[in-house]
């Protein structure tokens, strides 16, 4: 089985390592411990800004529960908010289809 002399072999390209990935992978630990902090500050200042309302208004429980309550709700739509952009970003990466109905 001789191979002709023209014919060239492809040329190698060595597997890249896990730790060698780009930096554009998306976000990292950092980022997503930034987004947890950011959820408690929200629940923690509604929290406060219904306490607030409760001396103001004497709406004594209620303040407190309904600004926890919406800190929580506005905490969560921001992490949301969040994971649905990571996951578009990831989604563009080289070779992804450009745009809905583009198929292939």
């Amino acid at each position: 089985m001789n191979k002709k002399k023209d014919e060239e072999l492809p040329a190698y390209k060595r597997p890249t390592m896990p730790f060698e990935k780009e930096a554009s992978m998306g976000p990292g630990a950092g980022t997503w411990a930034a987004v947890g902090i950011e959820f408690g500050l929200y629940v923690v200042l509604f929290f406060l800004g219904g306490r607030w309302l409760d001396g103001k208004f004497g709406l004594d429980p209620w303040g407190a529960a309904l600004g926890g309550l919406l800190g929580a709700a506005m905490g969560m739509f921001m992490l949301i908010r969040r994971v649905m952009r990571a996951s578009q970003n990831d989604a563009s990466g080289p070779g992804a289809p450009k745009g809905p109905g583009t198929g292939a």
